[in-house]
């Protein structure tokens, strides 16, 4: 079973890892390179019909020390988790993953503050890596208490209980709430969903 949510964990970490070093290919004529200190919102491509704008950006901040702290123990609890959750990093990206012992059942966390630093930060940057080829599959997502999503991944996995969701918190700043080895795709996407949307007030403090 370790071996099945490492293999997962991977999968996970190779499609940001893909999203980040596409910040460094310049495949996009005439698009700057974002400096250090600056906003990487111009190069994320908010112009990009495709891409939803978010209205009212949330600040994450807070959390890239401590990606564990976006779900507090009582929302992970509604969630089917009692263990605390485990702090990891996907490629340049801070993440988190709660786990069920003895079980196939997992959620992970990513906050995509890597991506942006890379100018591949949002929704945006995932569109950007979906045309370039590094995602074979993006498709929209329900809105998540106001916000966008996308499904997105190396391949459509949700029909074997695997999906993975990525939220815009910010037109350069995506987060990604995955659940793993549940029976289908009503309970995976499910979960997924109800992780980004306790994610989301957190942000907002409620």
């Amino acid at each position: 079973m370790p071996n099945v949510l490492r293999n997962r964990a991977a999968v996970a970490a190779l499609v940001f890892v893909s999203v980040a070093a596409a910040g460094c290919t310049g495949e996009t004529p005439g698009t700057a390179t974002p400096t250090p200190g600056t906003s990487s919102a111009s190069s994320a491509g908010p112009e990009d019909p495709n891409v939803p704008k978010v209205a009212i950006p949330l600040d994450a901040s807070a959390y890239v020390g401590d990606v564990c702290k976006l779900l507090s123990p009582a929302a992970a609890a509604e969630l089917g988790f009692s263990a605390p959750g485990e702090s990891k990093s996907e490629g340049s990206n801070p993440g988190c993953s709660w786990q069920i012992r003895g079980k196939a059942d997992s959620l992970l966390i990513i906050l995509g503050s890597g991506n942006r630093e890379k100018g591949m930060g949002g929704l945006a940057g995932l569109h950007k890596a979906k045309k370039a080829g590094q995602l074979r599959f993006l498709e929209p997502g329900p809105e998540v208490d106001g916000y966008p999503t996308v499904y997105y991944g190396i391949q459509d996995r949700r029909a074997s209980g695997n999906c993975d969701l990525a939220v815009g918190v910010a037109d350069d700043l995506s987060i990604s709430t995955l659940a793993k080895g549940y029976d289908n795709e009503q309970d995976s996407c499910g979960k997924a969903q109800k992780l980004a949307s306790a994610v989301i007030k957190t942000l907002k403090g409620a």
